[in-house]
């Protein structure tokens, strides 16, 4: 492995592996992410039968994780477009986010703690990652769906990403002296969310000033550096990601009255054209090699120990029950296959390395967390590939007045909240 020459040829590999892998996904639903994992289980036993040493690549995984974070919501706020007649929606899915992360975590940790003889506080502190729908998964998996359920789904998964990293950092977070735990939190979230919004509408205008063709990656590290430098500091900075997408999406929303002469629409619809690309580009790139690397480096000893399997199976009876139950309230039509789109992933691994590497807690099996990961990924899988989904089905939310929710409408912000729900057919946004 130290000619550079089979690096390249295994990687290249890898990428094609990928596409090949991300179009067979799209006719038989099943998860481009369940070949990634199963090629680098495989390379595994492929390794270690020909009596070589596994390199150890878990030092990259968590860089991989950052970036691909990063980059795929950044692609999950690129695809989202507000209109006055998705408002229900949007809340909803924002509530939903909230409740089924905060739930499913209280519940997961009363599992850990009962069954694993671990103190609560660490019990709930694991129990964090295994409580965050990955959006690095269901991305690129609900395409089939009709677009109602699509954004939906890809809102909620991006939301959940963010709200499950915000109360890890919250929960680490420690008080200055003269501080209370809540007075911190509130200044961090007050910090995050208000330097995201100045800092977004400051990138979308220089991004859309900047005439040199060399600019998309320099924003995309800009971006990076932010992103970065809040972190370190414990903000939660995934919001800037967030946000820029959004508002670089929706300059029509976002730029309004005064704030309308500093853009113009027919530019930024080609910049978002190409911005978009890239994106999408870098994030399959990213996504394809930290799921090959997790897979190789997985620990597969005890891994069909009863005990784990058995907790596995408890968790994922708590997250599909609570899912189901809260889309129920918040979803006036079917519910399914959302209630079983609930896969983890990348921000499962993201932070569960964390809380090895950096707070030095005691780990529990690496079994439970596999299991999980898997599980919950077939269970989309078999939801996916069940689902009748037609383009005639429509997501409808229990605050609206019954009608559907239409899809398309260029509507400004002053008029977002005391919007009527139209019946009009939903146009499929562009891929």
């Amino acid at each position: 492995m130290d000619n550079p020459y089979v690096i390249i040829i295994l990687a290249s590999l890898l990428i094609v592996f990928s596409y090949i892998f991300t179009q067979i996904s799209k006719y038989t639903k099943i998860p481009s992410v369940i070949f990634l994992i199963g090629t680098g289980v495989a390379a595994q036993y492929g390794v270690k039968s020909m009596g070589m040493e596994v390199p150890d690549l878990s030092r990259h995984l968590g860089l991989l994780g950052i970036v691909g974070l990063m980059m795929i919501v950044l692609e999950g706020a690129l695809d989202i477009k507000i209109h006055r007649n998705k408002i229900k929606t949007i809340l909803a899915a924002f509530a939903t986010s909230i409740i089924i992360l905060g739930v499913t975590n209280s519940l997961i940790s009363c599992i850990l703690y009962f069954t694993l003889s671990v103190e609560f506080m660490d019990a709930f502190f694991y129990a964090i990652p295994l409580s965050v729908v990955s959006s690095a998964i269901v991305i690129p998996s609900v395409h089939t769906l009709i677009p109602a359920k699509k954004e939906f789904m890809i809102l909620e998964a991006t939301l959940s990403d963010i709200f499950g990293i915000m109360l890890f950092e919250l929960w680490i977070i420690e008080p200055h002296i003269g501080q209370t735990y809540t007075e911190a939190i509130s200044l961090n979230i007050l910090i995050s969310v208000g330097l995201s919004v100045l800092l977004s509408y400051f990138l979308v205008y220089i991004f859309l000033k900047i005439k040199t063709e060399i600019k998309f990656f320099l924003f995309l590290a800009i971006l990076a550096l932010l992103f970065s430098v809040g972190e370190y500091f414990h903000y939660s900075a995934l919001i800037i990601i967030l946000v820029f997408g959004l508002v670089l999406n929706n300059t029509h929303v976002f730029f309004r009255g005064f704030l309308k002469k500093l853009v113009s629409h027919e530019k930024v619809k080609a910049i978002r054209h190409e911005f978009v690309i890239i994106t999408i580009e870098s994030s399959f790139l990213i996504r394809t090699f930290f799921f090959v690397v997790f897979g190789l480096t997985m620990n597969l000893e005890g891994l069909f120990n009863p005990e784990s399997i058995i907790i596995a199976v408890l968790i994922m009876m708590v997250i599909f029950f609570t899912r189901a139950l809260n889309l129920k309230v918040f979803i006036k039509s079917t519910i399914f296959p959302q209630m079983l789109i609930a896969p983890r992933g990348l921000v499962t691994i993201l932070l569960f390395q964390k809380i090895v590497e950096h707070y030095h807690i005691i780990p529990f099996s690496e079994a439970i967390l596999a299991w999980v990961i898997i599980g919950t990924n077939l269970v989309m899988m078999f939801g996916l590939i069940a689902s009748g989904s037609t383009e005639e089905d429509t997501l409808r939310i229990n605050a609206t007045d019954g009608k559907s929710s239409e899809l398309d409408y260029d509507g400004d912000l002053s008029t977002l909240l005391d919007s009527e729900v139209s019946n009009s057919k939903p146009e499929s946004p562009s891929e």
